[in-house]
């Protein structure tokens, strides 16, 4: 599967890893990382998130972030250890994880994605606040 992004071709298949299993999409931001970043105000720090499952690729609104500052900012959204030990959070070894919903609702095909997220196929299109998203199959 490859994802049409303002101009830009992304395989979200390279992006894995062993420690990244999912792929967040999300506006661009210091504040905030994101694997796949969309450079647009529209789009929310913590839009949508991709993970793949035996049945392909699964879209999801809204994203798993840590609740450490650090955390948050990680590459791998999860424990970051960059601390040190000196973790704001309570349990940095163990830190507490939540649901981030974007402000404004990822879209696919025109309708809202459901609570369980939905499996992409060929020629689906991802609508991330104001910005397009196509979906094709590999080549």
């Amino acid at each position: 599967m490859l994802l049409h992004i303002s101009g830009q071709t992304i395989d979200p298949q390279t992006l894995l890893s062993p420690r990244r299993t999912l792929i967040s999409i999300g506006r661009q931001s210091a504040d905030a990382y994101n694997v796949i970043t969309i450079d647009d105000a529209s789009v929310d720090l913590f839009q949508c998130q991709l993970k793949l499952s035996t049945d392909g690729w699964l879209l999801q609104n809204g994203q798993w972030r840590t609740e450490c500052p650090k955390g948050i900012l990680s590459r791998l959204q999860h424990a970051c250890s960059m601390c040190m030990g000196r973790c704001v959070n309570s349990r940095p070894a163990n830190p507490t994880y939540s649901w981030r919903m974007p402000a404004t609702p990822t879209l696919l095909n025109g309708q809202p994605l459901p609570a369980e997220g939905a499996l992409l196929n060929d020629g689906d299109i991802i609508l991330c606040g104001n910005i397009n998203i196509h979906v094709a199959e590999s080549a």
